[in-house]
């Protein structure tokens, strides 16, 4: 049954459109405090895209940080749109709330003049990290890691390190806080602290000798896959992240690495659905939308074009036997699907890293199998299915015999495709639908019209 969008929710875009134009900046945030959170991201998304910008615009001045936190309800790209309509100041008094890993992923979404005009308007040590992290690829370590932690010397004292703790403890609020991580005077990473092993111990003893000694670390360039097994193998919540000299550079948390996996399994998804770019949302500038889509149909467009050409060939086939024009959608609609269902197997086991650029063989071997046992099934059916409508033996026996041997290629190159792009470093996810729809349907179209041009004198 379909969930259907409460009234209250409807409502609450109206009121808030209003609130918005009466440039009411406390009765705005007061508003938002108080809608419910399961709420917020469809309100949000139903404003008009003027309100939207203006809300925010007028939460850079009224409450930064829930306008922060509104945010984290779009994609980056979008978000980043958000933030290049406000002035640079404005923008940056929003960024700056928001959390270290968060600004590095927006910020790499703008252009570089943009970033660079809301990074001059920010915090000066804020906007140090930001470009720090920017210079990362957002699926290492050093993309993915965050700055709010608690760091202390090895030579101050556990009474020094309470007592900063309990004067800080509001800027302490957001932080990493089961751990506190302990450096030398070069700032090089020496041991952790778990915040327990402070609770039960003198004041006058040295955070040194409470820390665990040499404690397991990744490094800035260390990958997203790495990170996911990582955080498999070990029941860690945090681990930190040190530079190529052994400084400690930030703490990678294992519910970002879990996040960042999702996104991206989502991204990859939207792209093997012709989505460029990886995301999308209806709430995005139409001409945006249109182009990421575009980009992607008009080459179909002209590979599909090719496999027109090869029906033009047999023309005078087509024309004799005008039945064959009824089934060539169903043999290359069935053998494209199944071709995608190799090509969906081989992307999943990319991702996954049980695959890599070196399998084609062993994933050629596997694929090939399975094809002929379908492919034969499918014959099979078609070929009964084909005679009980036509009654034509001859008619049943062109298409049935058709289904395997095209099937066979469509799973073995939609099984394959994807470890080829990915060993030429082509987006497996964008380019192994085009390419097996359009080398299926050749194939489809070819063998089909061939067996019909031979055996003609027995169709009509």
């Amino acid at each position: 049954m379909a969930t259907e969008i409460p009234n209250e929710s409807i409502d609450a875009t109206g009121e808030l459109e209003a609130l918005i134009q009466s440039r009411n900046g406390e009765a705005i945030v007061a508003f938002m405090r108080l809608l419910p959170p399961e709420d917020t991201a469809y309100t949000l998304s139903h404003l008009s895209d003027e309100s939207r910008t203006d809300l925010f615009k007028q939460l850079s001045d009224a409450a930064p940080e829930l306008g922060a936190d509104l945010l984290e309800h779009f994609v980056d790209e979008y978000t980043a749109d958000l933030i290049g309509e406000l002035e640079p100041g404005q923008a940056a008094a929003l960024v700056d709330e928001m959390d270290s890993d968060e600004q590095a992923d927006v910020l790499s979404e703008l252009d570089e003049d943009e970033a660079e005009a809301i990074l001059q308007e920010m915090d000066p040590e804020e906007a140090e990290d930001a470009r720090e992290r920017m210079g990362y690829d957002e699926d290492v370590a050093g993309g993915l890691m965050i700055t709010e932690y608690l760091v202390y010397n090895q030579g101050q004292t556990v009474e020094e390190v309470t007592r900063d703790l309990h004067e800080k403890a509001e800027e302490h609020i957001e932080f990493e806080v089961r751990y506190i991580y302990v450096v030398d005077d070069a700032d090089r990473l020496t041991g952790v602290v778990p915040m327990r092993s402070l609770v039960f111990v003198p004041g006058s003893r040295r955070v040194e000798e409470q820390q665990i000694p040499e404690p397991l670390t990744v490094n800035v360039h260390t990958s997203l896959d790495d990170l996911h097994d990582l955080f498999d193998r070990v029941d860690l919540s945090a681990v930190p992240v040190i530079d190529d000299h052994g400084k400690l550079a930030g703490v990678v948390q294992r519910a970002s690495v879990q996040e960042a996996i999702g996104d991206r399994e989502s991204e990859q998804f939207l792209r093997f659905g012709g989505i460029i770019g990886g995301e999308e949302l209806r709430s995005m500038s139409i001409g945006s939308r249109a182009a990421r889509r575009l980009a992607f149909l008009l080459p179909i467009m002209l590979l599909l074009l090719a496999s027109a050409t090869v029906i033009a060939l047999f023309e005078d086939t087509v024309k004799k036997l005008p039945i064959l024009a009824a089934f060539l959608p169903v043999v290359a609609g069935i053998c494209g699907s199944g071709g995608n269902q190799a090509v969906a197997v081989s992307i999943r086991e990319l991702s996954l890293g049980l695959i890599d650029s070196s399998d084609f063989v062993r994933v050629l071997v596997k694929e090939l199998v399975v094809a002929l046992m379908i492919g034969l099934v499918l014959g099979v059916v078609m070929f009964v299915i084909v005679f009980a409508w036509q009654r034509n033996v001859h008619l049943a026996l062109v298409l049935g015999g058709a289904i395997p041997f095209v099937v066979t290629v469509s799973k073995t190159i939609g099984g394959t495709v994807p470890v080829l792009l990915k060993k030429t470093g082509i987006d497996p996810a964008m380019a192994s639908g085009p390419i097996v729809t359009t080398v299926v349907d050749l194939v489809g179209f070819f063998t089909v019209l061939m067996l019909a041009t031979q055996m003609l004198d027995k169709l009509l």
